[in-house]
């Protein structure tokens, strides 16, 4: 009896801790992350938008010279302060085009690459 008690309060802490991992939602615009790459002042964000299919663009993405996946709304957001780091998912309201930097990889031309202001 006592072994079934524990394995039920395991089971409920376990459930407990995945709900803690989801990020919150604070914005009108959803998006995924895909994954982080280290920028000359903080990190780029390349992220798949959810519920905003007019932001981003197909993309079929690489990493390390390997095809990571082709999603259907990517976009890089620009990230300086690493606000960002670990997350899951980004939610946000406004924000800001950014320009293609000079030294672009030709690959990543089409993808909009924006500054979250909120």
């Amino acid at each position: 009896m006592m072994y079934r008690s524990l394995l039920i309060g395991s089971f409920g802490c376990a459930l407990l801790s995945l709900a803690g991992c989801s990020d919150a939602c604070n914005g009108h615009i959803e998006s995924k992350v895909l994954y982080f790459k280290q920028a000359p002042q903080g990190e780029l964000v390349y992220a798949n938008v959810v519920n905003n299919p007019g932001l981003g663009s197909q993309q079929t993405l690489m990493r390390e010279d390997k095809e990571y996946g082709t999603f259907p709304h990517v976009i890089i957001i620009n990230d300086p302060e690493m606000k960002f780091k670990g997350r899951s998912k980004i939610c946000f309201d406004e924000f800001t085009k950014q320009p293609l930097p000079a030294d672009i990889d030709l690959r990543e031309k089409d993808i909009p690459r924006i500054l979250i202001t909120k």
